[in-house]
Formats: C-alpha cells, structure tokens, sequence
C-alpha cells in the first residue's frame, strides 16, 4: 500500500515538473504582454471661415383699436392682406411672409367695468433676400401707424457648404503636418481614428462691435400698443458670421516591420 502511494506520488509531481506555463488575464492584458502597446500620436488642426447672412427675417408688429371687437380684428385683418398683397406684388413669394396668431386685449376705462375699446396684436415676419424688400416693408411701416417696424433677424443658408468647406481644409492641413513629421523623424504614420467637433457659429468681431454700437446709441422701441410705457430692445443677430471647427486625427507610429 506505501509502494502505491508513492509512486503515485512521483507520478505527479513529474507530471507537474514538465507542463508547460501557462498565461491567465484578460484579453487585453494578454496582448500586451505578447505585443507592446501601440504608440500613438495625434494631430489637431482648427479650421475657421467668415461668411456674410444671406437672409434676413423682419418682424413687424400689427395693432388696431377699435369700439368693438368684431371692428379691430377686421382692421388687423385688412392690414395684413394689404402688407402681403404689396410685397408679393413686388415679387416676395406669399411662403415667405408668416403671420402669428392674433391676441386681443379690452381697454378699460377709468370708472368702467366694460371695456371701452378692443386692441388686436399681430405679427408678421417676413423673409427677404435684398434691400428693396427691405425699403418696400419700411415704407408701408412709415405709412401706417398701425404697422411698427420690431427688429430684424439674420440667417447664412448656406451653412452645410460651409461645413463640408471647412473639413476638406482643416483634414488637408492635418495631412500636410502628417507629411511633414513623417519625413523630418523618419516616421511612418497610419491613421486609426479621429474626432470632430459641431460646427460652432459666431459673430465676427466687426458684426459684434456693430451689434454693441446700435444697442448702445438706444435701438429700442416703444410697445406702445400692446404695453403702454415699457421699451423693449430690438433683438440683433450677427450679419457677418464666423464658423470654427476643430478635428483631431489619431495615428499609429508603425515600425520597420509593419512598414510595407
């Protein structure tokens, strides 16, 4: 029974002697201990590009006042139909001229529960393009002291053109500079993945010192018919536009051996 259990014994421990080692952990960690980790190196350009607004979006304010109701929403009605029917007839197309759901507020007087006139506060904007539109709508505005000229908002159409503009330059800048290491250190150099920013938008510092000035000398207006003494500042956007986008690009040094 000894003689068994010891050369069992020996069995074993020969058995163990002779296997080979053997590697445990995470995948991740395996690869590195087989292959050392990869060098990587990444290239970051920002890219930026001005482009002037297109587009022009002018908000007019429509306020009648009459006894009775049915009287200032037929007012407010006729005035709008004539605003669209003067720009269309100058060559506004009718899917750029907006009108906002009208709102109504009595006017009461001092010693009365019932109101002694109706108010109607509507709003238009109006899309254009060009100058003369803008001139036709500041005429109308001079013309009729139911129609207050409130502010004029800025828009750049062609901002997707811009976009694909400024990633073709700014990835061609970070291919020169890949160039340029790889031939000044000898280096070989493969891409593997890259990031990119949203497009950010601005304005440039001469359309901000422009916005700065008109606020400052009191481009304001007086809501006089819809809120009897407070001013409100006309909304200013930027006319002149900056667009800035930044890309990163990760690359792996490769070595003599991965060099084909």
């Amino acid at each position: 029974m000894i003689r068994i259990t010891l050369c069992l014994f020996i069995l074993l421990f020969t058995s163990t002697v002779g296997a080979k080692a053997e590697l445990k952990g995470h995948p991740d960690e395996l690869k590195s201990f087989i292959h050392p980790d990869k060098k990587i190196v990444t290239i970051r350009m920002t890219e930026k590009e001005k482009a002037y607004s297109d587009k022009a979006i002018v908000s007019l304010v429509i306020t009648t006042e009459k006894k009775n109701l049915a009287g200032a929403l037929q007012l407010n009605s006729d005035l709008r139909v004539k605003i669209a029917e003067v720009l269309t007839s100058s060559g506004l197309k009718p899917k750029n001229i907006k009108t906002s759901k009208f709102s109504t507020s009595p006017q009461f007087g001092w010693f009365s529960d019932k109101p002694k006139s109706y108010q109607v506060v509507n709003r238009m904007a109006i899309s254009i393009t060009d100058e003369k539109q803008l001139n036709t709508i500041a005429k109308l505005s001079d013309e009729n002291k139911e129609i207050a000229f409130s502010g004029t908002e800025f828009e750049h159409t062609l901002k997707s053109e811009v976009e694909q503009k400024l990633k073709n330059k700014t990835l061609a800048k970070i291919m020169t500079q890949k160039a340029f290491y790889e031939t000044q250190l000898g280096l070989k150099l493969k891409a593997i993945s890259f990031s990119d920013t949203d497009v950010v938008q601005s304005g440039t510092k001469g359309a901000r010192d422009l916005e700065r000035r008109v606020v400052i000398t009191g481009s304001r207006v007086k809501r006089d018919s819809y809120d009897s003494d407070a001013p409100i500042a006309v909304k200013q956007t930027f006319d002149e536009v900056e667009y800035s986008l930044t890309i990163a690009v990760q690359f792996e040094v490769l070595n003599s051996e991965q060099t084909p």
